[in-house]
């Protein structure tokens, strides 16, 4: 066509938490100037602007994803994306290894920070579980103060301050597999700063752990009470039982705040993420476009097999098309 292509017309109306995509990716209310404006590039090379992964570990089905938020990717220079997470799993398989962190805006190499963040913290996590009796003997106090001292490492190798590296991180535990007479297991958590840790509940997701600034200072605010690596002692940490049939996701503020405050996105995100989505489609989804929020975006979610109790699924195997 002449004028550009156009989508096809929709068939039947959608339900009014499902708003229609205007563009490549779910718009709520208004949107943002910002997204759809070019996207540049920062000054000196850092992260990439997109990360995405997807794994199956036992019962558990996994996506992930990171992009810069739309403010600091039209920026000029633009700024790196300061979100990071990682995915790992102990040698035998028996246990999924989350972790989200978010540099602390005002910190000259936040990125940084977040990346060592962490990285470090699932691999003292993959240590701790290699271990006889590890996953009993889960310390977060020492795993946010061995992730605090790797962060100041870091920083006196590239000769920074340690303020230049701030960032607030949440970490997670999952078993692969259920424990066989409930059919139950327990997600181990812990955290510090305003990344956290939501459960679908049918329709919605619930906020369950995790320090939630956009109920108390608005989505919008930059305060963040602790950081890493200054205050490793203000780790949280809580134990969920989650069940066959959960899914959990652990997000950055970018998200969270959305969750938070847009009961649309709540309900849209509710409903798209029900099930495992390709990956693509998930990352689509954690790039919303809405009005005034600006911010980075991570989002890691699992899935826990409905059927968990009765049969684990074969190695490769989903269990949702």
């Amino acid at each position: 066509m002449a004028d550009g292509w156009h989508p096809p017309s929709t068939i039947g109306t959608p339900p009014a938490h499902r708003p229609l995509p205007a563009g490549p990716v779910p718009r709520f209310g208004a949107g943002s100037k910002a997204q759809r404006l070019p996207w540049l590039l920062p000054v000196r090379p850092a992260t990439p602007g997109v990360a995405a992964d997807e794994a199956q570990l036992g019962d558990l089905t996994v996506r992930a994803a990171s992009l810069v938020g739309p403010g600091h990717r039209c920026a000029e220079p633009a700024t790196a994306r300061q979100d990071a997470y990682r995915i790992a799993r102990d040698v035998r398989g028996d246990h999924l290894l989350l972790a989200v962190a978010d540099g602390v805006s005002s910190s000259a190499y936040a990125e940084l920070g977040a990346a060592v963040a962490a990285g470090t913290a699932v691999n003292v996590l993959r240590r701790r579980l290699d271990e006889p009796d590890g996953a009993a003997r889960l310390s977060a106090t020492e795993l946010f103060a061995e992730t605090a001292t790797a962060m100041r490492h870091e920083a006196k190798r590239r000769g920074l301050d340690p303020s230049d590296v701030c960032a607030v991180l949440f970490t997670a535990v999952i078993p692969a597999r259920p424990a066989p007479a409930s059919g139950e297991r327990t997600l181990w958590a812990a955290w510090l700063g305003d990344a956290s840790l939501w459960l679908l509940d049918e329709n919605r997701w619930v906020y369950t752990a995790g320090d939630r600034k956009g109920a108390s200072a608005g989505y919008d605010s930059n305060a963040v009470t602790h950081t890493l690596p200054a205050d490793p002692h203000a780790v949280r940490e809580a134990r969920l039982a989650v069940r066959p049939g959960d899914v959990v996701s652990l997000v950055s503020d970018g998200v969270g705040d959305g969750l938070a405050t847009i009961e649309e996105l709540n309900a849209y995100l509710a409903d798209r993420w029900q099930l495992p989505l390709p990956i693509a489609s998930y990352l689509n989804d954690v790039g919303f476009d809405a009005e005034r929020f600006l911010d980075d975006r991570t989002s890691v979610t699992v899935w826990i097999a409905p059927d968990a109790r009765s049969r684990p699924p074969r190695a490769g195997e989903g269990w949702a098309s």
